[in-house]
């Protein structure tokens, strides 16, 4: 299993822990908001690890860092209404950073390795141009 993967599904089941600690008001407004974008993150990952194609990947671990961000705010809103303590809120703080940490990474790897591939491809591709282009001297051009 990926690393950031495991991380984020870890902090998905203890946000819904620290959900139902809060307020019955925040049940269908804030805390619904967290468990949302908390559970997207891994969805997101491991759908995009199944993904066969580079940008596809992109695309799904992108959403999975987009909906941590959302979290972070979700943990801001939290603290400001007191229903965490200032301890919580930079324990979770710092778990959404490492698995966006991670899950970033893990694009910047995908998006070398797609960049390498479309360079030798592109190699590839005018080495066979190349080739098939040779000038044959001896054909002469005959007018209709």
């Amino acid at each position: 299993d990926l690393k950031a993967w495991q991380l984020a599904h870890s902090l998905s089941l203890e946000v819904g822990i620290l959900a139902k600690t809060f307020p019955h008001e925040e049940k269908y407004r804030l805390t619904d908001q967290m468990i949302r974008s908390v559970r997207s993150a891994p969805a997101n990952i491991a759908e995009g690890f199944r993904r066969f194609h580079y940008n596809d990947k992109l695309v799904f671990y992108e959403r999975a860092v987009t909906s941590l961000d959302e979290l972070d705010n979700h943990f801001s809103e939290a603290l400001g209404n007191k229903y965490i303590t200032e301890e919580t809120n930079l324990k979770f703080i710092r778990k959404i950073k490492e698995v966006s940490f991670l899950t970033t990474k893990m694009m910047c790897n995908i998006k070398k390795s797609r960049d390498n591939d479309n360079s030798s491809r592109r190699l590839i591709s005018s080495l066979r141009l190349n080739s098939s282009c040779k000038l044959n001297p001896s054909r002469r051009l005959t007018q209709p």
